[in-house]
């Protein structure tokens, strides 16, 4: 039986994505949504999730407009920003890390 690597992870693109959507949804920043088709949004972050971007005029729209995350070339803040929108805190990290154990055998 073979043995598989295990390496620490690196954050991905997927956790860095949400925290930044996180980030527009808790600061309530109206941000333009610039889409592939050269078609711009303009609305508040309501709610983000694998595949989609709920955008809406008021932090309480009954009828947000939903935005396919394929669709989205680029998301900026409206109006320049006073202060940088801080992204909220990481879930705290396991106090263990997974070893790395290098193979000893050459493969063939």
């Amino acid at each position: 039986m073979k043995k598989k690597e295990t390496r620490p992870k690196s954050r991905s693109r997927r956790q860095l994505q949400h925290q930044q959507f996180a980030a527009y949804r808790t600061s309530q920043a109206p941000v333009i949504v610039h889409l592939a088709t050269g078609a711009r949004l303009q609305g508040l972050v309501l709610a983000s999730d694998d595949y989609v971007v709920l955008l809406g005029r008021q932090p309480d729209d009954i009828r947000p407009t939903v935005v396919y995350k394929r669709a989205i070339c680029l998301v900026t803040l409206a109006n320049a920003p006073d202060a940088p929108v801080v992204a909220p805190a990481p879930a705290p990290e396991p106090d263990f890390l997974p070893i790395y154990i290098p193979r000893t055998s050459k493969r063939r």
